[in-house]
């Protein structure tokens, strides 16, 4: 299980965290955000095999993934120019269960094709993540990922002069023994003992609208 030590996050998700040895979709439109959100949920993943990246073009930095507490030793990257060998690609790695994760970036996940990866990432144990575009998400509402996530920009909480940690507006849209919800999140730091975390420092769409005031007769 990836706990994503937050108690409100975790109250949505199937045992208190995202499923191992199973599909997750992450939607979002910069793939540097869905790759984030990703680097800190591995992050806390207790595995020493490495984590498999495969995109269009091998241009991540990994060194920035520390911030995320990921250590970017672990991270093999493979370059794929097209999406159909992407997947295709995830899928082997997944089967053959030697990587602790695959990382993949697609404009989308066609129901087929993520039924494969999730019936891939059982066999072996190992999980997998698509980072998609939110669009994509959306039409293909019933795919077989367990978890599925859209993603985008918040304002931060500026520190004097200086921007503050980042926030992002995250949705859970589905979860597979879980319920939705709607957060605004931020990353809280770690230490020697435990790595950075996602912290709700909002929550969005939870509250019931409140009713009309009745007029005096």
């Amino acid at each position: 299980m990836l706990a994503p030590g937050d108690a409100a996050l975790a109250a949505h998700l199937p045992a208190g965290g995202l499923p191992l040895g199973a599909l997750h979709e992450v939607a979002a439109e910069e793939t540097t955000l869905a790759a984030a959100f990703t680097a800190c949920l591995l992050a806390r993943l207790d595995d020493a095999r490495p984590v498999l990246g495969i995109a269009p073009a091998a241009d991540l930095y990994p060194p920035g993934l520390a911030a995320y507490g990921f250590d970017p030793a672990r991270l093999i990257q493979v370059q794929s120019p097209r999406e159909a060998a992407t997947l295709a690609a995830a899928e082997t790695a997944l089967r053959e269960g030697a990587v602790a994760a695959v990382v993949a970036e697609a404009a989308r996940l066609p129901r087929l094709a993520a039924r494969r990866l999730q019936l891939a990432a059982q066999g072996r144990g190992s999980t997998g993540f698509v980072l998609s575009r939110p669009a994509a998400a959306v039409a293909l509402e019933g795919n077989a990922a367990v978890t599925r996530w859209r993603l985008a920009p918040a304002p931060s909480m500026p520190m004097g002069r200086e921007p503050g940690t980042p926030r992002w507006r995250m949705e859970l849209t589905h979860a597979r023994g879980g319920r939705p919800g709607s957060w605004v999140v931020e990353i809280i730091a770690g230490d020697a003992h435990a790595p950075p975390a996602l912290g709700v420092v909002a929550l969005l769409g939870d509250a019931a609208p409140a009713p009309p005031a009745r007029r005096r007769a």
